[in-house]
């Protein structure tokens, strides 16, 4: 991690799971760390965690909002001189089905999981290319984004189409970095169940019984990337909860 010792990165949805796991571990790890979220108090708590070198600030910012997503970016650049790792992790998944769903699901679904990641990648690059040094893009993906499973009631909204178009969108953006001949590097994650907030949309019984992941086994992927040779790529990971206990 020495390459990113006070260094900027962005996490995206940081007030709880994924997102506030990694903002942690990153600030241990020496980076300078913004968080932002709608709940930007439970970012907030996190500075007094801090045991490493690294900083984190909370900012609010709701990823639906542009305005809110670009007044970021520019506070970013104007106080800590720009981002150089980016983890996409905020999202939304509204369980019901297609069929039965409002519209504003639809929009809501894809303004935060799609469009909100576009406009944070975009931001980024900016900033990645303006600094000339390495870079690093992570987008937390899901399963839901290689293959739908077979369930007996299959209320998935339209979030896996949110998720297999950020599969589409990373590799896109992959190729014009290369285009580019930026020395950025693209990361999409793709967790099966994780134990997180986000899992009380599903039928309790049914998120009690099936093997999940915790958060951290998130984030010791994200960490594993950055620590990697710049000339080394991991362009997708999936990682899956053990469907058999480990052994001791």
């Amino acid at each position: 991690m020495d390459k990113w010792l006070g260094k900027v990165a962005l996490v995206t949805g940081a007030s709880s799971g994924i997102g506030q796991d990694t903002t942690l571990a990153l600030a241990n790890a020496g980076m300078v760390v913004v968080g932002i979220a709608r709940r930007v108090e439970l970012v907030e708590t996190l500075c007094s965690k801090v045991t490493g070198t690294g900083k984190i600030f909370a900012r609010k910012c709701d990823v639906a909002n542009e305005t809110e997503i670009l007044e970021t970016f520019d506070w970013i650049r104007k106080e800590l001189g720009g981002v150089a790792v980016l983890i996409s992790n905020a999202g939304v998944f509204r369980c019901n089905f297609v069929t039965q769903s409002e519209s504003a699901d639809f929009r809501d679904t894809f303004n935060v999981n799609v469009v909100a990641t576009c406009i944070c990648i975009r931001e980024a690059v900016k900033d990645m290319k303006e600094r000339g040094g390495p870079g690093h893009i992570f987008i937390i993906n899901s399963i839901l984004g290689k293959r739908i499973p077979d369930v007996s009631v299959p209320m998935f909204g339209t979030y896996p189409a949110s998720k297999f178009a950020l599969t589409g969108l990373a590799e896109v953006v992959r190729k014009e970095l290369v285009y580019f001949q930026l020395p950025v590097r693209l990361t999409s994650i793709h967790p099966g169940m994780v134990q997180t907030d986000m899992i009380k949309v599903f039928d309790s019984g049914l998120a009690e019984r099936l093997p999940k992941l915790q958060v951290g086994d998130i984030t010791a992927n994200i960490v594993h990337c950055l620590t990697t040779p710049l000339d080394v790529h991991i362009d997708d990971i999936t990682v899956m909860p053990a469907m058999v206990p480990s052994v001791q």
